[in-house]
């Protein structure tokens, strides 16, 4: 088993001003691309329909640097595609002082032998940064590999260039923590780390949100050292206790080896909302690993946008088990300030530690429409209890399918209206057909297929393509319901309504409308159970299971929707505070309780059962150590007789001090500082079903044993290796998506 030597990396600049905290992102702003269509491309195959021949795909990137930043699904078979698809590339320093050329290439994706070059673009970025905040549309000839040649066909495109604005000094706000309570606000030593403000634009991002105005932008995210880490005793106590009656059951307190055998070999994982982008290099058998390592990704919406850092233990042919997990929700933690630097405990796992974590956002000067600024991983579902079909009278099953997911509605629930114009499908009996989950939801549609008994293949097709809809918003669709010989091309080129000349395309001539699809539905963000078909690879496995540990734990819920903090909306009403002492600050029946215990001899309350001094109700009577107990100290009758004599709270000190125990929660996931609880935690089955996946996860039960975790993880390889086989057998073609970025290269 090779492991990396143990490394520190150093920031020189930053050491010499004593600070190690980023007060801008690396890149100057983003470029954003909307890939349209070709037309008249060259035929790369010898087989193929009419219209046909070649299966392409497009990348960008940069001419010299030439590893994707993007890829575009393949369309098989046609030489028009219809892509549609947007992103947004990162622009840096150094690709403008390189001179780099933005790179349009289109692809012939070919199953088992190299894929073949159709054409490309090139365009100088050092240009276009010139001309920003605009989009220019753009029809461009193709052109060959070599100097001055040229390949049939052209790209229709469109792309602009957007830089990041200056701070507004409305929203400017006193920096300080806002999730503090209120008589801890003004503690110094309880403020985040703003480093050296050394110059005013240092000044601004530390005291001023994000920009609600400006929702997409540029996050970064930098995982600097994990303190005290280390692995959880799963067994707990062992052996007999003859002899060792008063002992501790098992070691506590912090760790006391910086590094150990049994120490765990630790690397970070980066979830973009519920997508892995990052992976840092592994740290070998150390309780204080230093990564200071980090990614900067493009954010679509602040308002929405999760990141996950998940902290893991290498192992060797057992699956990586997750030590920790932290969820950042930008809203909860960009309240005061477009950077933030903090300890954070790991949760979720089978370890311990605390982790130190950079968060900074600046937005980038441009507004996307609302349906464009969502998540890319979803669930689509229905809400209406019933799909109708109008002008179509043949009662039929439907297979709907989407970005790698698939779904069916029997034929036994197709009624035929009253009216006798039309059928419906009655969803009310069949709830496994309301959702069905989207891992590509900009690049994908919904596709309905009409299904008769006896007939091979659908006699009709109907689809919604998902980047029309708004996360989390009900939505009524009417949709066209059409019939053609060629189905696979109507369904993988981005054809609608307002598209309707595509059907002058070859191949779909004969694009006919035979009726109408009417329903509602929504996109609820973010993964849900229904995501596990998505496992394929350890990658997308890890994904999952950080998700899960996530919503196990009480820190994510299911929808996730974009939210401006109250604070942020009045910040630029807000006034500095001065700093005054707690006492000052704190209520004065409180106040009251804290001078009581001043130099009170407190022993004497050791010994006593906490429910000696409270009545039956949970409410504090006496004070212990100070007070005469209410009930016997030690085995408390908790009838209330007498209780004139004590003082009445009308408040719990439980709650008081934010104790959470079976008496003001519902379940352990709503004990948690977030303050987020699960939502509709489901039947009995699926909390049943939940609780042995978190048994799993935390190497519980029968996964303490290291020949169980073995045998997990041999079963698990030899699925995937399974599924990629099937994969290369029967799926479909694929382009050069891009690799998770690593530390240390792919």
């Amino acid at each position: 088993m090779y492991v990396a030597p143990k490394s520190m990396s150093l920031d020189l600049a930053a050491m010499l001003q004593g600070d190690d905290i980023e007060k801008d992102v690396h890149a100057l702003g983003v470029m954003w691309i909307c890939i349209h269509r070709a037309v008249g491309l060259s035929k790369q195959d010898r087989r193929g329909s009419k219209g046909g021949g070649s299966d392409p795909y497009i990348t960008i990137s940069f001419s010299k640097y030439q590893k994707p930043m993007y890829c575009t699904r393949v369309i098989t078979d046609d030489l028009n595609p219809l892509f549609e698809e947007t992103c947004a590339i990162l622009v840096t320093p150094e690709v403008i002082k390189a001179d780099e050329q933005l790179s349009v290439e289109l692809w012939d994706s070919d199953r088992n032998t190299a894929d073949d070059i159709v054409g490309k673009v090139e365009l100088s970025i050092q240009k276009l940064i010139q001309h920003p905040g605009k989009m220019y549309p753009q029809v461009s000839k193709l052109t060959g590999m070599g100097a001055d040649s040229e390949m049939p066909g052209e790209l229709h495109w469109e792309v602009g260039y957007f830089g990041k604005p200056r701070f507004r000094p409305a929203l400017r706000s006193d920096g300080r923590d806002r999730n503090l309570p209120k008589a801890l606000a003004d503690k110094k030593e309880l403020q985040d780390d703003k480093g050296a403000l050394i110059t005013e634009m240092d000044d601004a991002v530390a005291h001023t949100p994000p920009d609600p105005l400006w929702p997409s932008g540029i996050c970064s995210v930098i995982v600097h050292q994990i303190v005290n880490l280390e692995l959880e005793n799963i067994k707990g106590s062992q052996g007999k206790r003859k002899g060792r009656e008063y002992e501790p059951a098992k070691p506590a307190g912090e760790n006391t080896e910086e590094e150990n055998k049994n120490l765990p070999t630790s690397y970070c994982l980066i979830h973009y909302n519920d997508q892995l982008v990052y992976r840092t290099r592994a740290k070998a058998v150390s309780s204080k690993p230093i990564f200071n390592a980090g990614t900067e990704r493009f954010v679509r919406d602040w308002r929405n946008a999760i990141v996950t850092v998940t902290v893991r233990d290498q192992r060797y042919r057992q699956h990586d088990p997750i030590l920790g997990v932290v969820p950042l929700r930008l809203t909860d933690i960009l309240q005061t300030s477009s950077q933030v630097t903090r300890w954070y405990p790991l949760d979720g796992g089978v370890g311990f530690g605390r982790v130190r974590i950079s968060l900074l956002f600046r937005s980038v000067e441009t507004r996307l429409p609302p349906n464009m600024l969502g998540w890319d991983v979803g669930t689509f579902e229905f809400l209406s209890k019933r799909i109708l079909a109008t002008g179509y009278n043949t009662q039929v099953k439907l297979k709907l399918r989407t970005g790698g997911s698939t779904g069916k509605i029997s034929q036994t629930l197709c009624n035929q209206l009253d009216e006798g114009d039309g059928v419906y499908w009655d969803l009310s009996k069949d709830k496994q057909a309301m959702k069905l989950p989207v891992k590509f939801r900009y690049r994908s549609p919904v596709v309905f297929e009409f299904h008769v008994r006896n007939k091979r293949g659908p006699v009709a097709y109907s689809q919604i393509w998902l980047h029309h809809l708004v996360d989390n918003e009900s939505t009524d669709i009417n949709i066209p319901i059409w019939t053609t010989d060629n189905g696979h091309r109507l369904t993988q080129n981005y054809i609608s309504e307002e598209n309707i000349k595509a059907k002058d395309i070859p191949g779909l001539e004969d694009l006919q409308e035979v009726g109408r699809l009417q329903f509602r539905c929504q996109f609820v963000a973010g993964t849900d159970e229904s995501h596990e078909v998505f496992v394929t690879d350890n990658d997308s496995r890890e994904t999952h299971e950080t998700w899960e540990a996530c919503f196990a734990e009480g820190v994510r819920q299911r929808k996730v929707s974009p939210v401006v903090p109250e604070r942020i909306d009045s910040a630029h009403q807000q006034s500095l505070t001065e700093g005054r002492d707690i006492l000052e600050q704190a209520d004065p029946e409180e106040r009251k309780k804290w001078l009581a215990k001043d130099g009170k001899d407190w022993s004497g309350a050791f010994g006593h059962d906490p429910k000696a001094y409270m009545d039956s109700t949970g409410r504090k009577r006496a004070e212990p150590g100070a007070d005469k107990p209410v009930h016997g100290p030690i085995d408390p009758d908790l009838k209330d007789e007498d209780m004139d004599d004590y003082s009445s709270d009308s408040h719990s000190e439980s709650e008081e001090l934010g104790i959470q125990d079976a008496t003001n929660t519902d379940h352990a996931g709503q004990m948690n500082g977030q303050g987020q609880g699960v939502d509709d935690a489901g039947s009995g089955r699926s909390m049943d079903r939940a609780n042995k996946k978190t048994e799993k996860r935390k190497q519980r039960g029968l996964m303490q044993w290291r020949p169980m975790r073995n045998a997990q993880f041999s079963k698990d390889q030899a699925k995937f290796a399974l599924k990629r086989v099937k994969k290369r057998i029967t799926g479909g073609l694929e382009g050069r998506t891009p690799d998770v970025e690593t530390e240390t290269g792919t």
